[in-house]
């Protein structure tokens, strides 16, 4: 991770990733390997972090389905 700008209590911090490689899994056939970039924005645009990293995520058609652990209802 590379710390660009210090941030204090009280900012905010949006972030944006974007996935930069898809490689299928080698020992496990319902997921694969996703390599992601993100970066750190505070409120007034300023890049604050930077990082890079690889997650095993499900394939699409493998993955269970979401439930919320709160109940399906909360716009009702």
């Amino acid at each position: 991770m590379i710390h660009r700008h210090p941030t204090f209590h009280g900012d905010t911090i949006y972030a944006e990733s974007r996935v930069l490689e898809l490689t299928p899994s080698a020992s496990k056939n319902d997921r694969g390997i996703v390599l992601v970039e993100t970066k750190g924005f505070k409120q007034d645009g300023l890049e604050v972090c930077y990082f890079r990293r690889k997650v095993m995520v499900w394939k699409r058609e493998f993955a269970p389905v979401r439930r919320r652990p709160y109940g399906e209802d909360v716009w009702e």
